[in-house]
């Protein structure tokens, strides 16, 4: 046999086994880490409350179907703001899933995110407190949040060599806590901000909302004037108040009534811009309007409609007094007005109103209520269309209600609604009616038919 021959038979030999050979065992997947978190919120019926929690991990959280333990995770928060004592304590998470950015969604997704959506029933859940007027909290860096229990999915991890090794495990860090750098405002982040200089020279600041827009369509325009504990300098607690502007801009709503929407801000510090029915603040607001109108091509001139809440209700009856030909119509909550004007001006006008009778804030038998300037409405011969249900039912209920008292206007060829919630049937209080008003499509579809 030739040595050299066989050596380098060897060689190649030695060479193919080592080609063919075992893989070696592959290094274990680097471990994933909470590295951030943001708060999300959106404004519910009775304001904005911090809703989610999305934690941010320092790779890609792939788990497959394997659904993520609410008890995962601990969620503490702290609500500060000047003038009053921290509030501390836990919140409650109700669900709990992968996905690829800060949104909720109806199913997992591979993504950085782990998104915990937190009970809205928590005490800790409101962003504003109630103090004579709104009062929000500063939410940045006002939750922590700690992986308690490792997480395993059911996605197994393959090597370069075609083999598997184990699915992704996140191990739990009990005690290294992440603390939230950013917040999400659900829907309030589709709203623009600006500020009108009137003919007078009374600045307003404003919000304004532009739907997905369709060349050659038109759309409408929904003015609302927010109420009196929305009043302020921050061009925000309009639309986090309450539903009043946002309900107009949600997603669902606009697909079912794609519009725009404009909501400014009066100043409680300035006496010509405190109060929406000042002369001043009339005037204000129908240049906002007409300059808006100018500046948007697409908005149909025909469908401009007003609703406002309380301070804003006032406001928008002295509006509509003055330049009731700007708009189609008018969605009005717990306000007062001029009777003898909303008669001499508005006796065709389609107005829908609601107000609780049980009202302390504003009464509801009071001189120039809207109960009262509807009784001057029937009492001048226009005719008046009366309903009263339960503000606390379930939204079907409450629509049917509502589709009642608008099948009996149709009937009655009335253009003019008032609906009364009975006493103790207004959710959180007695003031709050639009609380169930601006949830209850029937209603909001009947302002856009005008």
């Amino acid at each position: 046999m030739n040595r050299k021959l066989g050596a380098a038979a060897v060689i190649v030999a030695v060479a193919a086994a080592t080609f063919v050979s075992v893989p070696a065992a592959q290094a274990a997947p680097r471990q994933l880490r909470a590295v951030d978190a943001t708060v999300i919120t959106e404004v519910t019926p009775v304001g904005i409350k911090a809703t989610g929690l999305a934690v941010e991990y320092d790779g890609t959280v792939d788990l497959g179907s394997v659904e993520i333990d609410t008890a995962a995770f601990d969620v503490d928060v702290t609500l500060t703001r000047p003038g009053m004592a921290p509030a501390t304590g836990k919140r409650t998470v109700v669900d709990a899933y992968s996905n690829d950015d800060t949104s909720f969604s109806d199913q997992q997704k591979p993504g950085r995110f782990i998104i915990l959506e937190l009970d809205d029933d928590d005490a800790l859940a409101p962003a504003v407190s109630f103090v004579g007027r709104e009062y929000f909290y500063n939410l940045h860096g006002a939750y922590t949040v700690s992986q308690v229990q490792s997480i395993v999915g059911n996605v197994p991890r393959a090597g370069h060599s075609g083999h598997e090794v184990n699915a992704q495990r996140i191990n739990g860090h009990p005690g290294r806590d992440v603390t939230n750098s950013e917040v999400r405002n659900l829907i309030i982040e589709d709203f623009g901000h600006g500020t009108f200089v009137a003919d007078s020279g009374t600045t307003l600041p404003y919000r304004y909302f532009t739907p997905k827009l369709e060349q050659g369509k038109s759309y409408p325009l929904v003015v609302t004037l927010h109420g009196a504990g929305e009043s302020g300098t921050d061009n925000f607690a309009q639309l986090a108040g309450n539903q009043l502007a946002t309900a107009f801009a949600d997603p669902a709503r606009q697909a079912r009534h794609s519009a725009y929407v404009l909501s400014p801000q009066t100043n409680p510090s300035d006496s010509n811009m405190g109060r929406w029915p000042t002369p001043t603040m009339v005037q204000t607001v129908v240049e906002l309007v007409e300059q808006t109108l100018a500046d948007n091509p697409q908005i149909d001139p025909d469908r401009i409609y007003i609703s406002g809440v309380s301070m804003g209700s006032m406001g928008s009856w002295s509006v509509l007094q003055e330049r009731s030909d700007l708009f189609a119509g008018a969605l009005l909550i717990c306000g007062r007005g001029d009777e003898a004007a909303a008669v001499a001006n508005l006796s065709d006008f389609p107005i829908w109103a609601v107000h609780s009778i049980d009202d302390a804030n504003v009464a509801y038998d009071a001189e120039g209520s809207d109960y009262r300037i509807f009784r001057a409405f029937e009492d001048a011969g226009v005719t008046v269309t009366w309903s009263e249900w339960s503000g606390l039912g379930s939204d079907v209920e409450k629509e049917a209600a509502a589709a009642e008292a608008l099948d009996r206007a149709h009937a009655e060829g009335s253009s003019h609604l008032f609906t009364t919630f009975p006493a103790g049937t207004t959710p959180v209080f007695p003031h709050g009616s639009w609380i169930p008003t601006y949830t209850n499509d029937v209603i909001i579809d009947w302002l856009f038919a005008q």
